[in-house]
């Protein structure tokens, strides 16, 4: 999709969360903690914040990635 409307100028992203600390979570997802490098949940704030980059023009640049907002869990 990035390079079909990067014509356009429209620009395609994708955030992928990891953990994340919200109400559905169960308190069994503390046991993941030693296997996030930054050794914590992520918060919604975490997440919304790299939406907030991706619609800002700070981001104009950027086009068809993906930013993993895991702490780095997803390195492993």
């Amino acid at each position: 999709m990035a390079v079909e409307f990067a014509q356009l100028g429209v620009r395609v992203n994708a955030v992928a969360p990891g953990e994340i600390q919200t109400a559905m979570l169960s308190p069994e997802y503390d046991m993941l903690i030693p296997r996030i490098p930054l050794n914590r949940l992520g918060s919604t704030e975490d997440v919304a914040k790299a939406v907030h980059y991706l619609c800002s023009d700070a981001s104009g640049y950027v086009t068809g990635t993906e930013i993993f907002v895991t702490g780095g869990q997803h390195l492993y």
